[in-house]
């Protein structure tokens, strides 16, 4: 299934898959708590600032793990991910983070989601992507839809976050959709 040779180019944004000397960039990336509110796993950056994550994903046969880069400045801006890809079942877990405040601009974030989708879609011939929101994460359910996915679950009070429960809106998309949904995107991203 991997191909360490993955590179994706797009207008703004270049991902390729992670390596371990990635790890000398990302254990810069600052602990911002207010964007963590809106994650569910408010410790996701103190793991994956731990050499020993990247060295673990490197060797995951079941996950892509790519880094985001600023195309004109080569700057490791982000990561985008394929986990527990499901050949038989044909599905995977997608997430997005954006490293720096000055890239959370929607073509930043839109850019490497629509690549690493069509990706899994058209290369990897998935049938369903997911993921998972937190229900305050307006923001992140707006852009989640803008690309496609459906709401199609809620976890009354399934996360703690600074000492509340919090409702997990889980999210899906199907290639079919995806594929009615695509050339509006590559059309917003050509603007």
């Amino acid at each position: 299934m991997k191909n360490r040779q993955v590179i994706c180019v797009g207008k703004n944004v270049k991902m390729r898959l992670i390596n371990k000397n990635d790890y000398l960039s990302i254990r810069h990336w600052n602990n911002e708590d207010s964007n963590f509110n809106y994650f569910p796993n408010s410790n996701f950056l103190d793991e994956i600032k731990d050499k020993r994550w990247i060295e673990n994903k490197i060797k995951d046969s079941n996950g892509l793990y790519f880094v985001i880069l600023d195309l004109n400045s080569n700057e490791i801006i982000g990561i985008t991910i394929l986990e527990n890809i499901d050949l038989k079942n044909k599905n995977a877990c997608w997430g997005i983070y954006i490293a720096y405040p000055k890239y959370r601009k929607l073509i930043y974030s839109l850019e490497p989601s629509y690549l690493i989708i069509d990706y899994a879609f058209s290369k990897l011939r998935l049938n369903k992507i997911y993921g998972n929101s937190l229900a305050s994460n307006e923001r992140g359910r707006k852009f989640h839809r803008l690309i496609g996915f459906n709401e199609e679950a809620i976890f009354n009070k399934q996360v703690l976050i600074n000492d509340f429960y919090q409702d997990l809106i889980w999210i899906s998309m199907l290639n079919k959709e995806w594929q009615a949904k695509k050339k509006e995107l590559i059309m917003y991203i050509n603007k």
